[in-house]
C-alpha cells in the first residue's frame, strides 16, 4: 500500500511522512561530536545524562551567540 501511495504522488508522500528530515538531526549530532568529541567520560547513568545535557546546552549557547 505504501508503494502505491509513493507511486501516485511522491512529493505528497514525502511531505506526509516527513521523509528527508533526518539530515537536520544528523547535522546537529555531527556538530556536537566535532565540538566535544564522540565519547562520554561519565560512567553512572545519571552522570551520563547530565554530561550530555550540559554538552547540548553549551553547544546551543555557542550557536545562539553566533547567530545573535
Amino acid at each position: 500500500m505504501v508503494v502505491i501511495e509513493q507511486l501516485r504522488d511522491m512529493k505528497r508522500w514525502k511531505k506526509k511522512h516527513e521523509y528527508g528530515m533526518r539530515w537536520i538531526a544528523e547535522s546537529a549530532f555531527s556538530s556536537i561530536k566535532r565540538t566535544f568529541g564522540e565519547y562520554v567520560s561519565s560512567i553512572k547513568w545519571n552522570n551520563i545524562v547530565n554530561e550530555l545535557l550540559l554538552k547540548a546546552s553549551i553547544y546551543n549557547m555557542f550557536v545562539n551567540k553566533m547567530t545573535a
